[in-house]
């Protein structure tokens, strides 16, 4: 026969097992146990941890007033705590709430629906295989599919998405203004001048649930569709046209796109023509073109102010005609302006012929 003393601390709790089955529920002190071979065992219990994994075999032995027993189903999870405060959660199974060292509560909560019920504080509990954490800012929005299917358009917040047993998949969308570059496009004109055209398209998205819907790739799909409209505009216009009319032209191709743009659940707020960029002869000619232009319109400027200044001196010489006192008062400002220009002047003539007989000295 072989004794062996087992001491069993307040902390813990143990039961001997014998043959396999468990036969003893031990309290915290000393044990003298009697080992006739290696199938007599004690399992040492860690009252510390608050929760235990159970079975019925276990339930039958440990006291009514040791543990509260718990059941959390396959769509259920429990939110533990100790004295009140959270400390874990628990899958389904069956539990023991040891009551010795502590008040052990759990509190149950149906996972079966896709956004979580269970409070924001005690997320940090559950583990990520359980509950998917979504942050949505203002300024965007998260499309949920769960099993391949659209669930939901989840808005600003946090939100807790139940995964287990599913297949969740979170397409985050950017709802803020967006510049979409559409560069270095070779199309020729009407009147078939070969350009490169560089546009800018400012779009934003108005219904996300709509643009992961309607076609894969948002981007792609606007620059394909602006791409077609700026070739088409500039093959059925003119190359003075389009540089007399850049405005006009781009509020064109914006509303050639906007409808179908809409389809897709977004919105274009401008499309800009940055750059006309035009081959190297051509911008040889189109400057002296304007050149000619602009000196054409200089010449008939220059005409047109000499034609009013012959004007307005036959209108002076009628009325000095006219008037002899007037012409009288001109002499005398002329004579003002002369005498300011020499050095000294002489006057031989009375005031009827004054400015015949003036000698300049």
């Amino acid at each position: 026969m072989l004794y062996r003393t087992l001491i069993v601390r307040d902390t813990q709790r143990g039961i001997e097992h014998r043959d396999g089955r468990m036969v003893r529920w031990l309290e915290p002190g000393a044990h003298t146990l009697w080992w006739p071979s290696e199938t007599h065992t004690v399992e040492l219990l860690d009252l510390t941890e608050a929760v235990l994994e159970s079975t019925p075999e276990l339930e039958a032995i440990v006291p009514l007033d040791a543990a509260t027993r718990l059941a959390v189903g396959a769509e259920e999870l429990a939110i533990v705590s100790v004295d009140g405060v959270p400390t874990t959660s628990l899958g389904a199974g069956r539990w023991l709430l040891w009551q010795l060292r502590g008040d052990v509560t759990a509190q149950v909560y149906d996972v079966s629906g896709v956004q979580t019920q269970i409070p924001k504080e005690v997320w940090h509990l559950v583990p990520s295989t359980h509950l998917m954490h979504v942050l949505v800012h203002p300024f965007e929005r998260v499309v949920l599919h769960v099993d391949g299917q659209l669930h939901d358009v989840l808005a600003e917040g946090r939100w807790g998405v139940h995964k287990l047993h599913r297949s969740v998949t979170a397409v985050r969308l950017d709802l803020r203004e967006t510049e979409l570059q559409i560069a270095g496009q070779d199309v020729m004109s009407r009147d078939k001048v070969s350009l490169r055209v560089n546009v800018l398209v400012r779009w934003r998205i108005v219904d996300a649930r709509q643009v992961v819907t309607g076609v894969v790739n948002i981007r792609d799909a606007l620059y394909g569709a602006a791409q077609m409209a700026v070739r088409r505009l500039i093959a059925g216009t003119r190359l003075d046209q389009l540089l007399e009319a850049r405005n006009e032209a781009a509020q064109s191709m914006l509303e050639a796109i906007a409808p179908e743009a809409t389809k897709w659940g977004i919105e274009v707020t401008g499309l800009d023509l940055k750059d006309l960029v035009l081959p190297g002869e051509m911008k040889t000619i189109l400057n002296q073109v304007i050149e000619a232009e602009k000196r054409a319109a200089a010449n008939v400027i220059t005409r047109r102010e000499e034609t009013a200044a012959t004007r307005s001196l036959a209108n002076t010489a009628k009325l000095l005609e006219a008037n002899p006192t007037l012409l009288r008062l001109k002499e005398l400002e002329a004579m003002k302006e002369l005498a300011g220009q020499v050095g000294e002047l002489t006057v031989v003539a009375g005031a009827d012929d004054l400015i015949g007989r003036m000698r300049l000295g």
